[in-house]
């Protein structure tokens, strides 16, 4: 575990700090922005442990066990029609909550080898990100949402039709999809993954989501490669690990940011 000093010295990095990263609408309009933010505190719930249902098998596995996270519930996705995704979007997603999480997650959770390794992931590809989200304004926010949540139902109609394990998440990690075959491997239910909050590397051991953020931040603006083959443990609803061959591809927006990533997995069997 790490001392206080050591944790609020690593927490206080500017790649850490700042991983919200920038909020445009508050560079650019902070009345708007303090708009949201009013909002938000007035929707906002107290802290708790965030315990996932009881797993498929009737055990009481958790995600994020032994920490306190915020509880979001679930994020709304208007993605049964394309009609209901563009007239129901009406606000820019709040990415800086992820980013915050996988602060707080990290700290919490990682020995401070893990967590250097990280914060230099991140300071990788952070000021590609901030050149280009900073003169962002809220309407190409909230574009970007409805391309996402449009995205969302095109993925949904080909998952359904593979027979590969896979998930859709967003930039912070924050998973959006599931296919059938991801919840066989893992035992992971649909509910269970989309019913509240749940980020990828929650459901990978730690050196695993150490090692996908550290692809991530590789590729996350190299236009060269989008796809990335590598390997990685899953835990199981039983807290068992699933070993697996893991290919993740970036998918970006029209101004170039990272939007989507689609991730297969096919288990190691040996």
């Amino acid at each position: 575990m790490l001392s206080t000093a050591s944790s609020e010295s690593i927490g206080s990095h500017p790649s850490f700090a700042d991983m919200g990263m920038i909020d445009p609408l508050q560079q650019q309009t902070p009345h708007l922005h303090q708009q949201h933010q009013q909002q938000h505190q007035q929707q906002r719930t107290s802290p708790i442990t965030a315990t996932a249902p009881a797993n498929i098998n009737g055990g009481s596995s958790t995600i994020g066990t032994g920490h306190k996270r915020e509880s979001t519930g679930k994020r709304k996705l208007y993605s049964n029609t394309p009609e209901n995704v563009y007239a129901n979007v009406k606000e820019p997603f709040p990415y800086k909550e992820g980013f915050h999480y996988l602060v707080k997650w990290v700290r919490e959770r990682m020995d401070k080898e893990h967590i250097e390794r990280i914060v230099r992931a991140l300071a990788t590809f952070r000021p590609s990100f901030i050149a280009l989200i900073m003169n962002l304004t809220e309407e190409d926010l909230i574009l970007v949402e409805k391309c996402f949540q449009r995205t969302i139902l095109e993925f949904e109609k080909l998952i359904s039709f593979s027979g590969t394990p896979t998930v859709v998440w967003r930039r912070t990690g924050e998973i959006a999809l599931v296919g059938k075959e991801f919840s066989l491997l893992t035992q992971w239910s649909k509910d269970q993954l989309l019913g509240k909050t749940t980020y990828i590397y929650e459901v990978m051991d730690k050196q695993s989501a150490v090692e996908y953020w550290e692809k991530f931040a590789a590729h996350a603006f190299d236009n060269s490669r989008q796809s990335v083959m590598t390997t990685c443990i899953l835990k199981s609803a039983t807290d068992m690990p699933v070993p697996c061959t893991f290919c993740f591809t970036i998918k970006r927006d029209i101004f170039d940011i990272p939007l989507a990533i689609v991730g297969n997995f096919l288990p190691i069997l040996s």
